[in-house]
């Protein structure tokens, strides 16, 4: 069985993300829930040194996985940078890597709304002066999920890393994208993180 940290997004999620994360155990995964609190107005600092503590806990003698979903994507891979001998792989799942904003107006209000989050806005920021020194090999290492049909807080070309993995599923809209991810269309995810091998196939 091996550990996979799922970072949450702005909603913190705990409930939610536990219940469609519970039946990858049979697919060979122990899921452990990670809530930034990002709502609770500080910046993104003291949000990463606990998540790197929960890492260098859950890691132990063999490495772990990683996914950051929405928000919780550029946290987790603020993460990966800083401890890529603990992480194994890492996924970022309808997530923002960067910024930048559709040209749709109600779309980019959305989107700029999201990034009012302080600790939020502070990651994307961060993660984008520092991704620039991730190696070649490593971003092999890394597994980005975006929408096929749009996703109305996440742009797709903020959500893609170059050297990735970088595929679409056939969803829209991003709670959806996202639940879709995560169940139906996990058979993507599990075969990166685990190969070709494994359970139960609810896709």
């Amino acid at each position: 069985m091996r550990k996979i940290i799922v970072v949450s997004g702005l909603g913190d999620s705990k409930r939610e993300l536990g219940l469609g994360s519970a039946w990858w155990k049979n697919e060979g995964l122990r899921p452990f829930i990670f809530l930034p609190n990002w709502g609770n107005g500080k910046g993104v600092k003291p949000k990463l040194v606990r998540l790197l503590k929960m890492i260098d806990k859950e890691s132990g003698k063999e490495t772990i996985f990683l996914m950051g979903i929405s928000a919780g994507a550029s946290l987790a891979m603020n993460a990966f940078l800083q401890r890529l001998d603990r992480v194994e792989k890492m996924v970022s799942l309808c997530g923002r890597l960067r910024f930048g904003y559709s040209p749709d107006k109600i779309r980019r209000k959305m989107q700029k709304e999201t990034l009012a989050y302080r600790a939020f806005r502070e990651s994307v920021k961060l993660l984008e002066s520092n991704v620039k020194n991730l190696e070649k090999k490593d971003r092999k290492r890394v597994l980005t999920v975006s929408a096929k049909f749009g996703d109305e807080l996440i742009p797709i070309e903020t959500s893609r890393l170059e050297g990735a993995k970088n595929i679409l599923i056939p969803t829209a809209e991003h709670i959806l994208s996202i639940f879709g991810g995560m169940t139906v269309h996990f058979k993507p995810i599990r075969e990166f993180l685990l190969g070709k091998q494994g359970g139960s196939k609810i896709y």
